[in-house]
């Protein structure tokens, strides 16, 4: 086969093959054979049909699967000859003198190949390090958030006032019409949570249980729904009941649900301090893996495939709209989702250049570690353990967990590491 290869920008590349009409006409004769051996057609005894009315009946046909075939099959030994890989499926632009009985075969095909670039100096980059310990004032914090956090909810009869919970029903009218999704029953709205429009908790402050509220509104501007932002709305509000806030004893039960050994305050202390140790470390470990990927970024440009950014566009919007529960269009208006496209696939080119520069591969132990971290969070770990395993997809998962990992910390032994002594809680505010 005679190849000729086309520089269409920096990373695309247009082939255009020429087949000789030898191999054309001899796929052609055989794909032929083989259809006089097996096709049936009424009158005519399996291999009784003459040739002369299957080149008629079928002939165009076969001639267009022998094609695909041979574009299909020479295709990678095209591309493995000149050195080529497409960064994306290969899309054939032309196929030309198909009806030419004396001529060869060509055909034209286009992609984009992964980019060639250097990787940055990892001894540039510089990473800020911090520094914190668990005060016995963030015990005292951390403890007050779970008396909230595990609080209970207490019938009362008077009116609400913030901080309440009520169990409300609703139906929202928009310019005096129903509208998709406008009602729903038994939603709890705690009252300054500020988790509903602005003006709705407003609304039902002061309302008791058996009272129904007239509420007139606006959307965001900036919501979610494209075809509701900034529109009045009209709320009738149904409030079902009111509860008041209990906040949670530092009881046998509290220490339980918090893994503490018993009841005792020292006991409890001791727990919240343990797991406040282990979500500092977490989380200064996650700061530091966000610097040093937020630095190859910084560091290594490159030109981006199209087809990498769309198929990462794809997930991007598939996810959006598996947390929003959106059947509709709304989740494809996001805006942003095309700069995290492209933010994603030049990290994972960047991270997969370094593997291959350094010939990693993913450390065994590390991933039977991870798995069972994992595992353990679960009721039945050795099922979890098992199913991952077991899946091809959810290995290759956290084995390109575990390399990336691998990479943080090769670039953390060149790269400068600059201490901060932070209290924890700075730390959190800063994160």
């Amino acid at each position: 086969m005679q190849v000729s290869v086309e520089n269409t920008s920096t990373i695309g590349r247009r082939l255009t093959v020429n087949v000789p009409a030898e191999r054309v006409y001899s796929e052609i004769n055989e794909r032929m054979r083989e259809v006089l051996r097996t096709r049936k057609l009424d009158g005519f005894r399996p291999g009784k049909v003459p040739k002369q009315l299957i080149e008629q009946k079928y002939g165009v046909q076969i001639r267009h699967e022998v094609i695909s075939k041979i574009i299909e099959t020479s295709l990678p030994t095209v591309l493995k000859q000149e050195a080529l890989e497409p960064a994306g499926r290969p899309e054939v632009e032309r196929i030309t003198d198909l009806n030419e009985n004396s001529t060869n075969l060509t055909y034209v095909v286009s992609f984009e190949i992964f980019p060639e670039f250097s990787l940055a100096d990892f001894s540039l980059i510089q990473i800020e390090k911090n520094q914190a310990e668990v005060s016995e004032s963030d015990v005292d914090k951390a403890i007050d958030k779970l008396k909230e956090q595990l609080a209970n909810w207490i019938l009362v009869e008077r009116a609400a006032k913030k901080g309440d919970r009520l169990t409300i029903d609703y139906t929202s009218l928009l310019n005096g019409k129903p509208y998709e999704n406008n009602g729903a029953q038994g939603v709890f709205v705690e009252l300054g949570n500020k988790g509903f429009i602005e003006g709705f908790e407003e609304g039902l402050l002061n309302a008791k249980a058996g009272e129904e509220r007239e509420l007139d509104l606006f959307f965001p501007s900036d919501w979610r729904f494209e075809k509701l932002a900034g529109k009045p709305v009209h709320f009738s509000v149904q409030i079902k009941s009111v509860e008041e806030k209990q906040l949670a004893e530092l009881d046998e039960q509290f220490a339980k649900k918090i893994g503490a050994s018993d009841g005792t305050l020292s006991s409890i202390r001791k727990k919240v301090h343990e797991n406040l140790e282990i979500q500092l470390a977490s989380m200064i470990k996650e700061n530091i893996k966000k610097q040093v990927l937020d630095k190859l970024l910084e560091f290594n440009e490159m030109d981006l495939p199209k087809a990498l950014i769309e198929h990462e566009m794809s997930l991007l919007h598939e996810d959006l709209h598996r947390k929003m529960g959106d059947k509709g269009d709304h989740a494809c208006q996001h805006h942003g989702l095309e700069e995290e496209a492209k933010r994603r696939v030049r990290l994972s080119l960047i991270l997969r250049k370094i593997v291959n520069q350094e010939n990693l591969t993913a450390d065994n132990e590390k991933v039977r570690e991870k798995i069972a971290e994992i595992a353990k969070s679960f009721g039945n770990a050795e099922l979890m353990e098992s199913m991952y395993y077991e899946s091809k997809e959810l290995l290759s998962g956290i084995q390109n967990s575990v390399l990336v990992d691998q990479v943080i910390d090769l670039i953390l032994t060149k790269a400068s590491i600059i201490l901060k002594s932070v209290t924890m809680e700075e730390f959190f505010k800063e994160t």
